[in-house]
């Protein structure tokens, strides 16, 4: 009964005021309460714009661009013997460059992304003959069951209110056994910064976890670009996944 008493006794620990104000400002962020058709039209037209071509220092600020090559590689995240790989929300094609120098001569690359401008972008940065570009919706995605090896998808599902459909839809192309790389920004204050910018939502990295399970995906290991981004949580949540 002693410790019984104790243990009802004990108060209950209260967030930190710093903790408090991320957590209020994440909640500002969510795009919940905007209708997804609405919200789409306007990503869409916000990477046509100015935005799209910002792609390309952002990624340089943030070192995106200049770490990726670290997590797409054989030591990391190996493509090696896959014959079908997709890159989802291919953005100015940052990812295709990887895909491109470590994929097996004789795989199939496929690429889409919502805007067309950044279509174009990544067309004119990576035009390769090997890479198919198409225009699609990560939400309602135009190949067949079963099919990919592998998916890259790298900043594109905090663009969902609920990233259900997108990783259904991911987990449904992908044949049993295949790989996900997923990129995501995550509820830090350098996530807040970013989706300030670009307009989008944060993760919880435990939220997440349970979130992919339930769309059939195993949490398989964490990735980071350097260890001062492991120490410091920057960088995003970048996670391999693969399908039960």
């Amino acid at each position: 009964m002693e410790t019984q008493q104790k243990t009802l006794t004990q108060p209950t620990r209260k967030p930190r005021p710093t903790r408090r104000a991320i957590q209020k400002e994440l909640k500002a962020q969510t795009k919940d309460e905007q209708p997804y058709p609405e919200y789409r039209n306007f990503i869409q037209s916000h990477y046509d714009g100015i935005a799209g071509k910002l792609t390309a220092l952002s990624g340089l600020l943030t070192g995106h661009a200049l770490f990726a090559g670290r997590v797409l590689n054989p030591s990391a995240f190996d493509i090696a013997g896959c014959k079908r790989i997709l890159d989802a929300g291919c953005g100015n094609g940052r990812h295709c460059k990887y895909l491109l120098r470590h994929a097996d001569p004789d795989a199939f690359i496929a690429a889409f992304d919502l805007s067309q401008r950044m279509l174009l972008r990544a067309k004119r940065n990576y035009g390769d003959d090997r890479i198919h570009y198409i225009a699609a919706d990560l939400t309602c995605l135009p190949y067949p069951d079963d099919f990919f090896d592998a998916v890259v998808c790298g900043w594109v599902l905090e663009h969902l209110p609920d990233p259900r459909p997108g990783l259904w839809e991911l987990c449904r192309i992908m044949r049993p056994g295949g790989k996900l790389l997923l990129m995501t920004t995550e509820d830090t204050l350098a996530g807040i910064l970013a989706s300030k910018l670009w307009h989008c939502r944060t993760y919880n990295r435990k939220e997440l976890k349970v979130v992919c399970e339930e769309c059939g995906f195993i949490w398989h290991r964490p990735h980071y670009f350097t260890l001062l981004h492991r120490i410091f949580r920057l960088g995003g949540i970048i996670i391999e996944l693969h399908k039960a």
